[in-house]
């Protein structure tokens, strides 16, 4: 694969989707670090890539957010070229396992957790040198489907959140896209119940998101015709 990036982060990489991505941008031979909350997962996964670094995270936690970031930047002269925000957490929920305490979860990691990255990002921009900023939101923040209760509203904040700021943004310098894939087979949506159309294989995922990026696409949705009946 041929990819414009020589460096990249990938934050929730530990799994399915993100660590997907990260295999294949390592094998492209893009410098790549890899951030997740399970430091032992990142161990085991950079052990098999040649081109990745482990650099633990939590992006519930500010402090964490700004040491991580802070840490790269020292390790990499700069922010990396290629930025994905990936990291999430899903309970799938129907109105009788509505749970607000699941919800604020859900909302602190998949929306307020991306906040907290952004914001130490922010102030490293560089007007004269793009970066490309990607965060992995969801079809369910465009409307409801089911399950999603809890989750869909999360990545709604998200992407209203990105749409929002994009123009400034660009401004500093930050390529802003958004990743909107279909059902992806991981341990997530393992708890699902009900079918999912057209689901996907995290590596066949990987791939189309990569290839998203290497457009100029700001929505890069996936697969057909799933996206577009919805």
């Amino acid at each position: 694969m041929n990819i414009p990036w020589k460096t990249a982060w990938v934050i929730g990489a530990s799994s399915g989707l993100g660590a997907e991505i990260s295999k294949q941008l390592s094998e492209a031979g893009c410098k790549t670090f890899l951030s997740a909350r399970r430091a032992d997962k990142l161990e085991e996964l950079c052990s098999e890539l040649s081109n990745a670094i482990p650099v633990p995270l939590d992006i519930t936690n500010r402090h964490e957010c700004s040491k991580v970031t802070n840490q790269i930047i020292t390790e990499n002269g700069e922010l990396p070229e290629l930025i994905i925000i990936n990291a999430a957490i899903y309970a799938p929920m129907n109105v009788e396992t509505f749970d607000p305490r699941q919800i604020a979860n859900m909302i602190d990691v998949n929306y307020v957790g991306s906040a907290n990255i952004i914001e130490k990002i922010i102030p490293n921009g560089n007007a004269d040198k793009s970066v490309t900023l990607a965060t992995v939101t969801s079809p369910s923040g465009w409307r409801g489907l089911p399950g999603g209760i809890g989750y869909g509203p999360s990545k709604a904040a998200l992407i209203n959140m990105i749409e929002s700021m994009t123009p400034e943004m660009r401004e500093r310098g930050f390529n802003m896209r958004l990743i909107n894939p279909g059902f992806i087979k991981t341990r997530l949506t393992e708890m699902n119940d009900f079918e999912m159309p057209q689901l996907m294989e995290p590596s066949d995922a990987a791939e189309r998101a990569i290839n998203g990026l290497k457009s100029n696409k700001f929505d890069i949705a996936f697969p057909n015709p799933f996206i577009l009946k919805l």
